[in-house]
């Protein structure tokens, strides 16, 4: 995945994403279910993920693995990240304004 630009656009089905993620389905739902990544479709035999999915789904292992979370907290932490970056991209233009 090294060098790819990945791409909102560009759809997968779940044994993709198993197989470029090197994880079981059963790990891929998990994440599904607490959120860590969105899917569409129905069920999952329809189920469809976007390639920046992917760099979620590595986010959750990392955590998992180094912080010793469960899917749930690995969720949890993802949306405080990018809450957190979203605060600070506010300051910065915040402080840019003020200049």
């Amino acid at each position: 995945m090294s060098g790819e630009i990945l791409s909102e656009k560009n759809k997968l089905a779940l044994e993709d994403i198993c197989e470029r993620c090197g994880l079981p389905e059963t790990t891929v739902m998990a994440y599904v279910e607490e959120g860590v990544i969105e899917v569409d479709g129905d069920d999952v035999a329809r189920w469809r993920f976007s390639e920046l999915s992917m760099v979620r789904i590595q986010k959750a292992c990392r955590l998992e693995r180094d912080l010793g979370l469960n899917p749930a907290g690995a969720a949890l932490a993802l949306d405080l990240m990018a809450q957190i970056n979203e605060l600070k991209t506010e300051i910065k233009r915040l402080q840019q304004d003020e200049l």
